[in-house]
C-alpha cells in the first residue's frame, strides 16, 4: 500500500489517538494493541537486554580499544539520551509498527529512505544472529563438557533460534509475560553486580575515562589509548548500547494516545544508557588488574568471578544467557514488524510483500516475517564471527542513526504545522549532536567497515533509482 502523507494538525486522545493516527495515516489495525506504556518499555528493555550487551555485544569494543570503551560508552551514552529524544518526538507522529523504518519514511525523501531501509534490514539479519552466538558461547562456558569448537557454537546458536521462533509466534500478549520475566531476572544479576564491583573499587573513574589505555600488539603490556579509539569505540558501542527503538515496533500494539509512543521511546532510550554505561563503567573499575582484564575471554564476567567466586560467576552466567534468549525472542519479534511494516508499504516486488504481510489470524502476530527472520539467523550462526557482526551492526546502525537525526531537523522545517503529541527538547541540538557524534565515529572505522556501509548505500540507491523509482512512475504513483 501506499502511504498517506499528512502533515497537517492532529487530535490526539489519551483513549485510542495512537490508533486513530495510523488509521489517519492510511493504515488498517491488524496486530492486537493491548500493552500499556510500562509493557512497551519490558518489551524494548528485553530487547536491549542489559546485561547481554555489556557482557556480550560489549566485547567487540573492549576486543578493539581496550579501556577507551569507558569515554566511549558515556559519550554513546549521551548519544543515545539525545536519539531518545528525537525517536519520542518522532514516534509520536507517525505511530507505525516500522519503527526507525516508518519514520524516516515521513521524514526523508524516497532516495535516502531505501539507504535506510537496507541499513535497517542487515541489522534485522546481524543482531539476532550475534546474539544467538552469545547464547552458544555462553552455554559452553558455563558447561565445559560441551563440544568448544565453533560448530558446536553454532548448533547452539541455531536451537535457541527455534525456540526463540515458537515463542515469538504466540501473542504479544504471551511474548509480554515471557519478557517480564526474563528482564526481571537479569535485572536482579545487574544488581548484584554493580552493588558489588561498587564495593570493591580499585581506582578511580577518572583513570579509565582520561587516561585510557590498551594492550599492547603483542599483549604483553598496556600503552595509552589515542581519542582516535576512543571516537572508534564509539562507533563500535552503537551496536552495544541499542535496541531501544523496538519501543517504536510496538507502535500499533501499544494502548492510548500518540504521546504514550513517545514516552515509552524515551524511557526506554534514557534507561537503556543509564544501565550499560553503569555495568561497563563498574566493571573497569572494579578489576582487579587492567592488563589480565583486558585478556580476559569476558573481561566483565573476570571481575565477576573476582569477587563473587565461581558461584557467583555461575549466578552471573546464568543471567547472561536468560538475557541473551530473553534478547534474542524480543528482536526476532521487532525485527519481524519492521520488514512487516515494509512488506505493507510495498517496498519489496509484489510476490515478496504479499509474503512478509502474512499476519495470523488467531494470535495477530505476522508470522512469515517472524519466521524469514529465524530461518536465515539459524544459517547466519555457522558462517558468523560474533566481533565481527556487532562492529558491522554498530557501522549500520550509526548510519541509520544520523539519517533519523536530519530527518528531525527536516521535519521542523517541512511540518511546522504538525501535531507533536511529545515535543523534544532543546531542539535543534539533540540532533545536531548525534549528527556530528556520529559522523565522526563512522569515520573513524576501519576500511573494510567504512567499504561495507560504502556498498551497501550504493546497492540502496540502485535498487530505489532502478526498480522502485521505475515501478512507482510505471504504476503513476511516484510522490517525491
Amino acid at each position: 500500500m501506499e502511504k498517506v502523507i499528512n502533515n497537517e494538525p492532529f487530535v490526539d486522545s489519551d483513549i485510542d489517538g495512537a490508533q486513530r493516527r495510523l488509521e489517519q495515516l492510511g493504515y488498517k489495525q491488524e496486530l492486537n494493541r493491548n500493552l500499556s506504556v510500562a509493557e512497551n518499555v519490558v518489551m524494548a528493555l528485553s530487547n536491549v537486554s542489559p546485561l547481554m550487551a555489556a557482557f556480550v555485544y560489549a566485547l567487540a569494543a573492549f576486543a578493539t580499544v581496550g579501556v577507551a570503551t569507558a569515554p566511549a560508552a558515556i559519550l554513546q551514552g549521551i548519544n543515545v539520551i539525545f536519539i531518545g529524544f528525537i525517536i519520542a518526538e518522532l514516534g509520536s507522529i507517525y505511530p507505525v509498527s516500522g519503527g526507525l523504518y516508518s519514520i524516516i519514511n515521513y521524514i526523508l525523501p524516497k532516495p535516502l529512505v531505501f539507504v535506510a531501509v537496507f541499513t535497517f534490514m542487515i541489522q534485522a539479519f546481524i543482531y539476532p544472529p550475534s546474539i544467538a552466538l552469545g547464547v552458544g558461547q555462553y552455554l559452553q562456558i558455563l558447561f565445559p563438557q560441551l563440544p568448544q569448537s565453533e560448530l558446536a557454537t553454532g548448533i547452539i546458536a541455531a536451537i535457541a533460534f527455534i525456540i526463540a521462533l515458537f515463542i515469538g509466534l504466540g501473542s504479544i500478549v504471551t511474548n509480554n509475560r515471557v519478557a517480564k520475566i526474563l528482564l526481571t531476572l537479569q535485572m536482579i544479576v545487574i544488581v548484584v553486580f554493580v552493588v558489588v564491583a561498587f564495593a570493591n573499587i580499585q581506582r578511580p573513574l577518572t583513570e579509565i575515562v582520561f587516561n585510557p589505555q590498551i594492550l599492547t600488539s603483542d599483549g604483553k603490556g598496556m600503552t595509552t589509548a589515542s581519542f582516535g579509539m576512543v571516537l572508534m569505540g564509539l562507533g563500535i558501542l552503537v551496536a552495544s548500547i541499542d535496541g531501544y527503538p523496538a519501543s517504536l515496533g510496538f507502535s500499533e500494539e501499544t494502548k492510548g494516545s500518540c504521546r504514550n509512543i513517545g514516552k515509552a521511546a524515551f524511557i526506554s532510550a534514557l534507561s537503556t544508557a543509564v544501565i550499560i554505561v553503569l555495568v561497563l563503567l563498574m566493571g573497569m573499575i572494579a578489576a582487579p588488574d587492567l592488563k589480565e582484564f583486558m585478556l580476559a575471554p569476558s573481561p566483565l564476567l573476570y571481575t565477576a568471578e573476582a569477587y563473587l567466586g565461581s558461584v557467583g560467576t555461575v549466578l552471573v552466567n546464568v543471567g547472561i544467557i536468560i538475557a541473551s534468549f530473553s534478547c534474542l525472542v524480543v528482536i526476532i519479534n521487532y525485527m519481524a514488524r519492521v520488514i512487516f511494516t515494509g512488506g505493507r508499504d510495498g517496498i519489496w516486488p509484489k510476490k515478496v510483500n504479499d509474503f512478509l504481510t502474512k499476519v495470523s489470524k488467531r494470535s495477530q502476530i505476522p508470522w512469515a516475517a517472524t519466521t524469514l527472520i529465524a530461518v536465515v539467523g539459524c544459517f547466519l550462526v555457522f558462517y558468523s564471527n560474533l566481533v565481527q557482526l556487532v562492529i558491522w551492526g554498530g557501522a549500520a546502525a550509526a548510519t541509520v542513526y544520523v539519517l533519523v537525526a536530519i530527518g528531525a531537523i527536516n521535519s521542523r522545517i517541512k511540518a511546522k504545522t504538525i501535531t507533536r503529541p511529545f515535543r523534544m527538547p532543546l531542539f535543534p541540538l539533540p540532533p545536531i549532536i548525534v549528527i556530528l557524534f556520529l559522523v565522526i565515529a563512522i569515520s573513524s572505522q576501519t576500511a573494510d567497515v567504512l567499504a561495507a556501509v560504502g556498498i551497501l548505500i550504493l546497492i540502496a540507491l540502485a535498487y530505489y533509482f532502478l526498480y522502485v523509482r521505475r515501478r512507482d512512475i510505471r504504476e503513476g504513483r511516484l510522490n517525491d
